[in-house]
């Protein structure tokens, strides 16, 4: 496994990080491989060298903070962690430590210490089978191994920020308030994570559902203890008939159908240590939208200035949160106080009366 580990930094000198690396890409893939992850457009911008982060390698810590909230950050399938570059930087300005981990066979690309190379892994999950049903099986088995990679990760942490070393953050994390989050299955699997450890005190799943599941109760109906978010798209108008007769059902059964998912689904979030369900605006976004490929990937200034938005506001929906919850800082998006564009919904779910771990 590899996690890479963006803390608060004193401003210093430096050369700042490149966005990613591409030796490793074109390795692996080649030019072609490159353009299919980013796009013609955006890989062009990746090789040029002129895109890089806000990052500088071994920086000493910032001395202002006597200690950093600590949160765990699971990409989508088939990513890699450097397309939530914006998202990582964002909580990382606010004072907040991210470990941003790539799980083998599992991302586009694991690059490991040694410069050898992992893939993502095609075999396995083909021979699982090509139907809805079969795939969802194999994924909900990933979860779990991702959840035990952040439940890991989170156990070195700890051994690291006890240990006398040179490494900068050394001593200045607070595992006393410790979030996970991820996009897509990444978000499912920082679910999970937060209902098998307890240490896990709040966790936020970005458009990661399975028939519109974040994740699935125990058999008693429980969820978790902690605070989650759902941040979402979610489509709120009506099939049309082309659609439902490639689907092969009647309008009738399609809404009988979500609304009973739709049910499935409060009841979940009604299950947890309080949580908030955020709708991001359907046709403004896509479900890559809680990363930068859409900016890397925009044809026209027009597509990159919407995304840019977009995404600006995925990033302050999800500080607010983990503010509120892991901080105690007021958050006036989800206490009604402000409500930024492209967002059709918040709503909240009080605390559960009983939200045992399972």
């Amino acid at each position: 496994m590899v996690a890479d580990i963006w803390y608060p930094t004193e401003n210093a000198g430096g050369v700042t990080v490149h966005y990613l690396d591409t030796m490793a890409a074109y390795r692996a893939f080649g030019a072609r491989g490159l353009r299919l992850l980013l796009g013609t457009t955006g890989a062009a911008l990746i090789r040029s060298g002129n895109i890089r982060t806000h990052a500088k390698e071994r920086a000493p810590f910032d001395h202002r903070l006597k200690t950093s909230p600590v949160i765990f950050f699971s990409h989508g399938m088939g990513m890699i962690t450097q397309v939530y570059t914006t998202q990582i930087e964002d909580l990382v300005s606010h004072g907040y430590t991210v470990v941003a981990l790539t799980h083998p066979y599992d991302a586009w690309l694991a690059s490991l210490q040694d410069s050898s190379l992992i893939l993502f892994e095609k075999k396995q999950r083909e021979a699982a089978g090509t139907s809805e049903e079969q795939q969802i099986t194999y994924e909900n088995k990933r979860v779990e191994w991702w959840a035990a990679d952040i439940r890991f990760a989170l156990d070195q942490l700890a051994y690291l920020n006890r240990k006398e070393s040179d490494i900068p953050f050394a001593g200045h994390l607070d595992l006393s308030r410790v979030g996970a989050m991820g996009h897509s299955v990444g978000g499912r699997a920082a679910a999970r994570a937060c209902q098998l450890d307890a240490r896990i005190r709040s966790c936020a799943d970005q458009d990661g559902v399975v028939m519109m599941m974040p994740f699935y109760p125990g058999p008693d109906g429980t969820g978790m203890k902690q605070p989650f978010l759902l941040f979402e798209r979610d489509r709120i108008t009506p099939p049309t008939d082309e659609e439902l007769k490639s689907m092969g059902m009647s309008r009738q059964e399609v809404e009988t159908l979500v609304a009973r998912l739709r049910a499935n689904r409060d009841a979940v979030l009604a299950a947890t240590g309080g949580s908030y369900r955020v709708v991001l605006h359907f046709d403004s976004s896509t479900h890559m939208s809680f990363s930068d490929l859409p900016i890397l990937q925009a044809s026209t200034n027009a597509e990159a200035a919407l995304a840019s938005r977009v995404l600006q506001v995925t990033c302050r929906y999800t500080l607010e949160f983990f503010d509120k919850t892991l901080r105690g800082i007021s958050a006036p998006l989800y206490e009604g106080k402000e409500q930024l564009n492209y967002i059709d919904l918040v709503r909240r779910y009080p605390k559960a009366g009983n939200t045992k771990h399972r």
